[in-house]
């Protein structure tokens, strides 16, 4: 690796789109790479399931904007999920035509070794980077965690 110089901020909007346009790609190529590890279910499925293990029990048209997706899709994808015995539908007892969907105990394990064997994919790989690189990512982490944490709409 060559030695890196001070980090300056980007001095104006061009540079900030090419910084833009590396990370985007950089983000993807690692994301692709941990995806294998899903525990067998695509990763709209794996989304859900991680979803509902972060926000607990939800109605479908909450999974649904939360994850970004028509109901009707969330509804595919609960029912395949439910085929599955990693979540369920408990009747809402306010409302008899809506249900909330939750984690069962074996979705929830799902969600842990999904996480797991994406944690031990990106160990591995941070294991072949030399000390330098390691330190880089370290450092940073808040800014990443920072701008992961920003929300704005995009337009589909």
């Amino acid at each position: 690796m060559k030695p890196q110089a001070a980090a300056t901020p980007p001095s104006s909007d061009q540079e900030l789109i090419a910084l833009a346009a590396e990370l985007r790609v950089t983000m993807s190529r690692l994301a692709r790479r941990t995806r294998a590890a899903n525990g067998g279910l695509t990763p709209s499925q794996l989304s859900a399931l991680v979803t509902l293990d972060e926000c607990g029990s939800l109605r479908l048209h909450e999974l649904a904007g939360r994850e970004g997706v028509a109901a009707p899709t969330t509804s595919r994808s609960v029912d395949e999920l439910v085929r599955r015995e990693l979540v369920e539908r408990r009747a809402d007892p306010s409302d008899a035509r809506s249900a909330f969907i939750s984690l069962t105990d074996r979705g929830r394990a799902v969600v842990g070794q999904a996480a797991d064997e994406r944690t031990t994919l990106l160990a591995a790989s941070l294991a072949e980077l030399d000390a330098n690189e390691v330190a880089a990512i370290k450092a940073a982490i808040p800014a990443l965690r920072s701008l992961s944490g920003r929300r704005r709409d995009i337009a589909r």
